[in-house]
């Protein structure tokens, strides 16, 4: 399962366990809307029925590190919004990316390389990151933090396919990218250069 399809399972779970009834309708519902979480659905009904059972048994500081439980939790949710709708590339037309492989002298390539976060950024010398950055009107800082993240599919493509398809987790090295590209060898030498 995928870091998006996990958290979206996360989400639909806490809608169900934040429904006022969790009866037998609210589950089908919830069963007929998702059926890919058919079991967790399932599970967290049954512990939600056991929970309400038991309701009256459990003791105050179990409740109390419950509550501080689901503040902390609060607490994370949203710097994980920040940090996905941070993406530099998102808001970006196709004009724009032109523009941008234009002004850093690379082939569409490597500009969705690093679109869907297939590059190590690790292996990216400063310099480049600090050309795109710019390019992307974003910060050195906020750009490392967007393409840390796991690989993905580039947005606004289409695929004939009959399952829908997924990223390869493996990143590939800024040199190797070039390379793939068919960057010609001066080029990448410039490119590679780790001027600060």
């Amino acid at each position: 399962m995928t870091d998006q399809a996990h958290h979206d399972a996360e989400e639909v779970l806490m809608a169900f366990a934040m429904e006022p009834e969790h009866d037998r309708v609210t589950l089908e519902r919830y069963l007929r809307l998702h059926p890919e979480l058919a079991e967790d659905l399932v599970d967290l009904s049954m512990e939600l029925r056991l929970q309400r059972a038991t309701a009256g048994i459990s003791a105050p500081v179990d409740e109390a590190w419950i509550e501080a439980s689901l503040a902390d939790f609060h607490a994370a949710a949203p710097a994980r919004v920040t940090a996905q709708a941070a993406d530099p590339f998102a808001t970006l037309s196709s004009g724009e990316l032109v523009t941008l492989r234009r002004s850093l002298d690379v082939p569409s390539g490597v500009i969705q390389g690093f679109r869907s976060r297939a590059v190590d950024i690790a292996s990216v010398p400063v310099g480049f990151l600090a050309d795109l950055a710019r390019g992307l009107r974003t910060g050195v800082e906020e750009l490392s933090a967007s393409l840390a993240g796991p690989p993905r599919l580039t947005p606004g493509l289409s695929y004939k396919s009959d399952e829908a398809p997924s990223a390869d987790g493996d990143k590939v090295t800024f040199e190797a990218l070039l390379e793939q590209c068919r960057v010609p060898e001066d080029r990448r030498k410039q490119l590679l250069n780790p001027r600060d």
